[in-house]
């Protein structure tokens, strides 16, 4: 290509200029154009926007009624099964267990069966039959995952564990506050971190009176801290698979029965014996916080020391003046002895016939009352408590324990099944699981009696 000249140069590049010139006008009207169509399409688009977003809710609003409906349905179900608590009484029939009916042992058992079962896929038709009797039954199975949440699906985790249904776990919780006597008085904390800390004051604050212009000393209250540590409680039994349909009730029977029962008790146990020791799982109950405040018995402003180291020793006037001590703050309504019955029958109301005044009806009828009283604080049977005499043995408790003990209890009592465990004898393992903790804080001191009060025998 041959070299141009300096001056075609600048004609080349002026040529340019004037075409990129002309060129101006067409260019802006283009631009006009687009912008005018951005501006006419702009409301179409946010029309057509807000269109689609309206659909989005009007579907996921469908979504959530299917649902609803769906559970509206299976409660209905349920209802229709299970009749009114007017009804009960004629309903039950025959049937004298521990459930409000023969239909809800049978679920409960089949909850229990479905765990194992969902996770064997040799057994997936028999887990489909049992699936079935529960939707029919109107119960939907809480399934517990690796992560230890409840998630709602169609089949169960690894290992098989299954959660009770609401509506069933209210039913567990009755059964076991039905055997507890310390879940059923003591205030029960739900805890939903490791530990939980409750603020507890002791003390008041001191008041003056001044005078014209004169100072005041802050006060300083005592605030202590109530740790509750939660324990997991564990328990194990076996069930055969090889059951027929009417053996369910039995089942769940068995199983709610064997479970709540054994709970309740090492529940009690730990409440109101526990020293610390192994043998209460490190719990420390009622009796052992009590003893912990001095080693010198005299001098624990909660207890009454009787007047001699056996039960019959013991006089009214022992029994009197625990009462006496007992904070009138803690005398609310909801103070009460808790005794063993053995020790009721054979020293409360043997002290109480031998005062005189009492009549042979009286006797036998109970003064009338089915409630069992004693100096006028309604008494509850509690048969871990001491039912043989022993020296230094804090054997009758007149405690308010909605003020001095709580009960921290994590997610409820909880079953789970596997059939690993008793492989080779054809057995289903069940495990119940309960995770709770004890702190009985209302013993007083050395100076002022707490809300948790009771008589000792004498240490000699």
């Amino acid at each position: 290509m041959p070299q141009l000249t300096l001056e075609e140069q600048l004609k080349q590049t002026a040529d340019l200029v004037e075409a990129a010139v002309k060129d101006l006008p067409n260019k802006a009207s283009k631009i006009e154009v687009l912008t005018l169509i951005e501006e006419r399409t702009k409301d179409d688009r946010e029309r057509i926007a807000k269109s689609v977003a309206d659909v989005d809710t009007l579907n996921k609003g469908i979504a959530e009624m299917r649902e609803s409906t769906d559970l509206i349905r299976k409660q209905l179900r349920r209802i229709n099964q299970y009749p009114e608590p007017t009804e009960l009484s004629l309903a039950r029939g025959g049937y004298g267990g521990r459930f409000s009916s023969p239909r809800e042992a049978k679920t409960f058992a089949l909850l229990v069966m479905a765990g194992v079962l969902a996770s064997e896929p040799m057994m997936k038709d028999r887990f489909d039959h049992v699936r079935k009797s529960l939707d029919d039954l109107g119960v939907e199975p809480y399934w517990i995952g690796a992560d230890g949440k409840k998630t709602m699906t169609g089949t169960a985790q690894t290992g098989g564990s299954a959660l009770v249904t609401v509506e069933q776990s209210a039913t567990i919780l009755k059964l076991l506050e039905q055997y507890g006597k310390f879940r059923a008085n003591a205030r029960i904390m739900p805890m939903a971190a490791g530990s939980t800390l409750v603020p507890k004051i002791d003390s008041l604050l001191t008041v003056y009176c001044p005078g014209e212009g004169g100072a005041v000393t802050a006060g300083d209250p005592t605030i202590q801290t109530v740790v509750l540590t939660p324990k997991t409680l564990c328990a194990l039994t076996a069930y055969s698979l090889e059951l027929e349909d009417d053996s369910l009730v039995a089942l769940g029977e068995l199983l709610a029965d064997l479970f709540t029962r054994s709970f309740a008790y090492y529940e009690d146990l730990c409440g109101f014996l526990g020293d610390g020791s192994s043998t209460y799982f490190h719990y420390t109950g009622i009796t052992g916080a009590l003893r912990a405040v001095s080693a010198t018995i005299a001098s624990i402003k909660s207890l009454v020391v009787g007047a001699g180291t056996t039960y019959g020793a013991l006089t009214l006037a022992n029994f009197g003046a625990v009462p006496g001590i007992l904070p009138d703050f803690a005398d609310d309504g909801d103070a009460k002895w808790y005794v063993h019955r053995y020790f009721y029958w054979t020293v409360m109301v043997a002290l109480a016939l031998a005062a005189g005044g009492t009549t042979g009806t009286e006797v036998i009828l109970g003064a009338g009352q089915k409630q069992k009283m004693f100096l006028s604080y309604p008494v509850e049977f509690t048969q871990v408590m001491p039912r043989v005499a022993a020296v230094s043995q804090i054997c009758a408790l007149l405690a308010n324990l909605r003020q001095g003990a709580y009960l921290g209890t994590r997610g409820g009592l909880e079953f789970a099944s596997s059939d690993q465990r008793y492989f080779d004898q054809g057995l289903v393992a069940v495990r119940g699981r309960d995770r709770v903790a004890i702190n009985a804080h209302g013993v007083g001191n050395t100076t002022n009696a707490g809300p948790i009060c009771g008589l000792i025998t004498a240490p000699s």
